[in-house]
């Protein structure tokens, strides 16, 4: 659903939010269990600030923590303009699907992750996290990076996510 869900959607904020954005948080946890090149199990938590603008464009920033508290966790914080851009899809698209839902979408080579976003009535929300593997793949694969090993991972274990309208 392209802007015209999206000017549906932004009607239904509260009054003390912009005429021309909404804001939501999705705070989310889960344990990727590792299984190749090395078996172990990380916890990662996301904090995604997704804003929507009457012009139909999404802006998100992420600030994202991998590890289980030791030496070596680190903290990422992230502004970018996600959908398409003069045509050309990326990645990460936030999508709205309906009046009431948007998704966001990862594609990566063996799996797609998706975050769905459903508001109920003006001021409450809830997020879903969901993995699915792609045709022919048995693990996920995590991108790769030049001179490092393929990095394995079965599904993600203990997925939750909180949403707030902001």
């Amino acid at each position: 659903m392209p802007v015209a869900g999206l000017l549906v959607l932004l009607g239904l904020w509260p009054q003390a939010v912009s005429a021309n954005e909404a804001k939501f948080r999705i705070t989310a946890t889960w344990i990727i269990n590792y299984v190749e090149p090395k078996a172990r199990s990380v916890l990662t938590r996301r904090s995604y600030t997704v804003t929507l603008k009457r012009d139909g464009t999404v802006t998100e920033r992420l600030e994202r923590t991998t590890g289980n508290g030791w030496a070596g966790s680190t903290l990422l914080e992230l502004d970018k303009e996600l959908g398409e851009v003069g045509g050309k899809r990326r990645s990460t698209t936030w999508k709205v699907v309906n009046e009431t839902t948007l998704v966001r979408l990862v594609a990566r080579e063996s799996h797609t992750f998706a975050i769905w976003l459903r508001t109920q009535g003006t001021d409450s929300c809830t997020a879903t996290l969901e993995w699915r593997l792609k045709p022919g793949f048995t693990l996920f694969e995590a991108p790769t990076k030049p001179n490092r090993p393929q990095i394995r991972f079965a599904e993600p274990s203990w997925p939750n996510a909180r949403c707030d309208v902001l």
